[in-house]
């Protein structure tokens, strides 16, 4: 039986080379698959354990009744506004702080813009930090509660206007909001970019 220099049967390296080639292909075939899979993956995570600090499904309106507003204390709110590298908009915010009591409603202003010369459908997720305030932040309106669609170089005036419940634990006086457009790209609008 011919043998390799190191004295190993040369069926035996082949067989052990043979493995290897197989780990790596699966080792890239794995990343590949989860690459794709990572979005629909947060999503998916957001969704099973979200404390309320990021939210794929934004929810519903809250309401405003019966809501006393804490003169007492101030929080300072800062608006981060974030797009995913597929997605073709500029997205924006009017004012970049706002200063509110826990209790008093706030509109706020985002501005998205598609560059694409044909209609694009974007979907707006949240983080707010710190996440313990998350419970304590409500939303009268906002863009993030439906999928937007946006004409070819057009731009929309997307609002938020929001509250915090005045049991907002006193120490938390700085919050950061955080919106970022996933594209949420339907046959519709690749068929309108192949015309």
């Amino acid at each position: 039986m011919a043998s390799s220099p190191h004295n190993v049967p040369t069926s035996e390296m082949a067989e052990k080379n043979a493995r290897l080639g197989k780990w790596f292909i699966g080792v890239i075939v794995g990343m590949f698959v989860l690459g794709f899979a990572s979005i629909p993956l947060y999503r998916w995570v957001c969704a099973q354990t979200d404390p309320g600090g990021s939210a794929y499904f934004n929810g519903e309106a809250d309401s405003y009744e019966g809501v006393v507003v804490d003169e007492s204390r101030q929080i300072r709110v800062r608006f981060a506004t974030n797009v995913e590298r597929q997605l073709p908009w500029s997205f924006n915010v009017a004012e970049k702080h706002a200063t509110v009591h826990p209790g008093e409603k706030r509109l706020v202003s985002f501005t998205a813009y598609n560059n694409a010369p044909y209609p694009v459908k974007g979907k707006a997720v949240y983080d707010i930090n710190p996440p313990e305030a998350a419970p304590y932040f409500k939303k009268i309106e906002c863009f993030c509660f439906v999928e937007q669609t946006i004409d070819g170089e057009s731009k929309y005036e997307l609002p938020l206007y929001f509250w915090f419940d005045p049991e907002l634990p006193e120490h938390v006086t700085e919050v950061t909001l955080a919106y970022t457009f996933f594209s949420a790209d339907s046959s519709m609008t690749r068929a309108s970019r192949e015309k």
